[in-house]
């Protein structure tokens, strides 16, 4: 019984240390969000950090998060492990023209759009994942 033993404990350690280097030389994927702050958001505004935090349950990701609509768009913030959308508020028409004028769009592995189905026409966005958020 007792070489079975040692032989389970030399197993377990063996792909357990196979396990965490394994993990530790995955790279860190980077993830732009860009939120339709536009007046068609008002409606589903109150669903937008429950979709921020799916976004950002990813592993091995950080994230940098944009707002905008027709008046501009602004980085929220930069690259980081979770998205923090803070007093951003739905205002003014919306316009997804300044989408890709972020160094960090161009950087990102991944693009996410976050608006709703009465937005912005969103078929320009090309390699975007769009995450559409109705009422």
């Amino acid at each position: 019984m007792k070489p079975l033993a040692i032989w389970l404990v030399v197993f377990a350690a063996v792909f357990g240390g196979f396990a965490v280097v394994a993990s530790s030389q995955q790279e860190t994927s980077q993830v732009f969000v860009f939120v339709d702050s536009s007046n068609p958001m008002k409606g589903v505004w109150r669903d937008v950090p429950a979709a921020l935090d799916g976004i950002d349950d990813a592993d091995r990701s950080e994230f940098a998060l944009a707002q905008g609509q027709s008046r501009g768009a602004e980085l929220v913030h930069s690259f980081r492990p979770e998205l923090d959308l803070g007093a951003v508020m739905p205002f003014a028409p919306c316009s997804f023209d300044e989408i890709d004028g972020f160094a960090e769009a161009a950087d990102a592995d991944e693009r996410i759009l976050v608006t709703t189905a009465g937005s912005c026409d969103t078929s320009a966005l090309v390699d975007w994942t769009i995450v559409l958020l109705e009422e």
